[in-house]
């Protein structure tokens, strides 16, 4: 993963002419390995029958809702899509989500789902992202459900080394997340997150997963959304966001 994405960073930095791109570090916040429900791994095995009624049919078909209708009002509403849980899958299916299988759709939600239910995977998660901020970066780059990740950790810690946040491929503006993330407060006004200075997200057009692509007014403060556009088959890949110029321009004004 370091690798990966160090690799990808640095080819972005040096498209943008940033002069200081091979002097970067990255320090990674790892949690993959903790996913280990005997279904998860390198090759996703769940089957519809896996989804459990909540968060993870609510995650199911708001993302199928937003596909086909971005505009549709389904914020704090219950119930707030007229798809079925197969019928939510047929839709991610026909547009490629996560390769277009079940089980890797399913696999993703129930992902997120667990990270925002369950309490003690959620603190092991954050164990991971709190070794990683030992590194006291400048900035933090969160990408898919680590966006989630990084926005809660950040929210709920003191400020530190890190001034920007740059979220790629976020589902931060699914309802369902926000309604986990602050049951008790007004979603269209989710805190932000402390110490951050500039918040950067960006969201390619093809990438489902980040279907709700402006984050901008969920969130008190102001968010720069910046519309990028990805392969269709590298929709959701953090290598194609991170070699991204919106991305790269981004991390060279927090870096200069």
């Amino acid at each position: 993963m370091h690798t990966a994405w160090l690799t990808a960073l640095r080819e972005g930095l040096r498209n943008v002419r940033f002069t200081g791109v091979e002097d970067i570090t990255m320090e990674c916040a790892f949690y993959g390995h903790l996913y280990n429900d005997g279904k998860a791994g390198a090759t996703w095995q769940y089957v519809i029958g896996d989804v459990r009624a909540g968060v993870e049919e609510d995650l199911l078909v708001a993302l199928a809702a937003e596909i086909e209708d971005p505009s549709r009002e389904t914020r704090g509403k219950a119930g707030y899509a007229p798809q079925s849980v197969q019928g939510a899958i047929r839709v991610l299916q026909s547009r490629r989500f996560f390769g277009g299988t079940a089980a890797g759709i399913i696999g993703f939600v129930k992902q997120v789902a667990r990270y925002l239910r369950d309490e003690d995977f959620r603190s092991a998660v954050q164990g991971e992202f709190s070794a990683a901020m030992e590194a006291r970066p400048r900035l933090v780059i969160a990408h898919s459900l680590g966006s989630v990740v990084a926005y809660d950790w950040l929210r709920s810690h003191a400020a530190t080394s890190a001034t920007t946040l740059v979220t790629l491929g976020s589902p931060l503006g699914l309802y369902p997340v926000l309604r986990e993330l602050h049951p008790f407060a007004d979603v269209s006004q989710a805190p932000w997150p402390v110490g951050i200075d500039t918040w950067v997200n960006v969201a390619a057009k093809e990438d489902v997963v980040a279907s709700v692509k402006e984050l901008h007014g969920l969130f008190a403060g102001r968010i720069q959304d910046l519309p990028a556009s990805n392969s269709r088959g590298t929709a959701h890949d953090v290598t194609a966001y991170l070699k991204n110029v919106r991305t790269a321009r981004s991390v060279k004004v927090a870096l200069d």
